[in-house]
């Protein structure tokens, strides 16, 4: 085979690779299912709830108790300043699976030193409303 006919090959198994590396999410971080984490919102466990969806998403209806927290590229030690490090955080998006943008803040997060962060499993908030629990 000649280089020319080799690279449209390499250059598509490369486009897949990056695909499915973009939507893996952060695997390594540990995942909450709904019924976990209202769970623990009705046992008034001590758990701060981010929705990583654009504010104009959030402010259309969104968990119960759930502050704003619009994913960005790189979160600083500024925009987390008063958020105890001390309890859980979960969060969340309307990603699907790999749960791309709440992952990757609660990567941003532990980078952070936040140490107990988890996501809210796909399918998240979707789930959530299925379910019919809290929503404000």
């Amino acid at each position: 085979m000649t280089f020319k006919k080799v690279l449209p090959i390499i250059v598509g198994m490369l486009c897949m690779f990056m695909v499915t590396a973009a939507f893996a999410g952060h695997p390594e971080i540990p995942r909450i299912s709904i019924d976990e984490l209202k769970q623990l919102i009705d046992t008034k466990g001590e758990v701060i709830i981010l929705d990583a969806q654009l504010k104009e998403i959030y402010e259309k209806g969104h968990i119960k108790g759930a502050l704003s927290f619009p994913w960005k590229l790189e979160v600083s030690d500024v925009d987390v300043a008063k958020m105890p490090k001390d309890k859980l955080i979960v969060t969340y998006c309307d990603c699907g699976p790999g749960e791309s943008d709440s992952s990757d803040l609660a990567s941003q997060l532990i980078n952070l030193g936040f140490d107990n962060v988890k996501v809210l499993k796909d399918p998240s908030i979707r789930g959530w409303k299925t379910a019919g629990y809290p929503m404000e």
